[in-house]
């Protein structure tokens, strides 16, 4: 009894023909004999769009650095805000938006008024507001035996009245901010000396709102010089604001 005839080999890589299955089972392919072919590689995804993108936002993003920038934001009843980064203002804006102006500070000038008048005037803190009045002039004013001027000078005093009608606190020395001025010009500062006829700040007044203080501001003149203005000043002097009270 001999070996049954061997059946030929199908190609290497390919597979056999169906073959039936047995008991009544319908024929299916048989899995191949050796490697299954490779898996051809996915289609290759295209970069145009990326390029094109690149190409064309890069330039456009370096030229708009390069310009100014101007936002202009305009609401009814408000001013229109305009900012330039460019450093050439050469742009002309239109009519129909204002630009901000800043004005510069004005001087105050000094006001004016006769003895026994009141000149209201404000200070560098915000609510400082005095009315201030001249009362009278002594001319010449009594010394005591401590407070003789120097020969050749008489004292001269000055009585005025300061009323806090602001909302801040004065508090401030009246003799720092006082000036007398002759008919040439020359001005005088107040003196330590005090006179028989009225009493004098003592250096320095608290004043509240609604409060005021009365007292005297005392100067040494030469005795040939006419008295022609007094100037005083808040905040000792220093504020813009200057009244003028004319004493001839």
């Amino acid at each position: 009894m001999g070996y049954p005839p061997q059946q030929p080999h199908e190609p290497y890589g390919q597979q056999p023909p169906p073959q039936p299955y047995g008991h009544g089972h319908s024929s299916g392919p048989h899995p191949g004999y050796g490697y299954q072919p490779p898996t051809p590689p996915p289609p290759k995804r295209s970069n145009t769009g990326l390029i094109l993108a690149l190409a064309i936002g890069i330039p456009l993003l370096l030229l708009g650095g390069c310009a100014a920038v101007v936002l202009v934001v305009a609401n009814p009843g408000r001013e229109t805000i305009v900012t330039e980064a460019d450093a050439q203002r050469d742009r002309v804006l239109p009519s129909s938006a204002p630009t901000k102006v800043q004005e510069q500070p004005k001087q105050e000038q000094p006001s004016a008024a006769t003895v026994g008048g009141a000149i209201t005037l404000e200070g560098m803190d915000p609510g400082l507001k005095m009315q201030v009045t001249v009362a009278r002039v002594i001319d010449p004013a009594t010394g005591d035996q401590f407070s003789k001027p120097k020969t050749g000078n008489r004292l001269v005093a000055v009585e005025v009245t300061l009323a806090n009608v602001g909302d801040a606190v004065y508090d401030d020395s009246p003799t720092n901010g006082a000036l007398l001025i002759d008919g040439e010009g020359q001005q005088f500062r107040t003196t330590y000396h005090t006179v028989q006829e009225g009493q004098p700040f003592a250096g320095g007044a608290t004043i509240n709102k609604g409060d005021s203080r009365k007292g005297v501001l005392v100067f040494e003149v030469p005795e040939s010089a006419k008295l022609a203005k007094l100037q005083f000043g808040l905040n000792s002097g220093f504020a813009d604001q200057k009244g003028e009270w004319t004493l001839s």
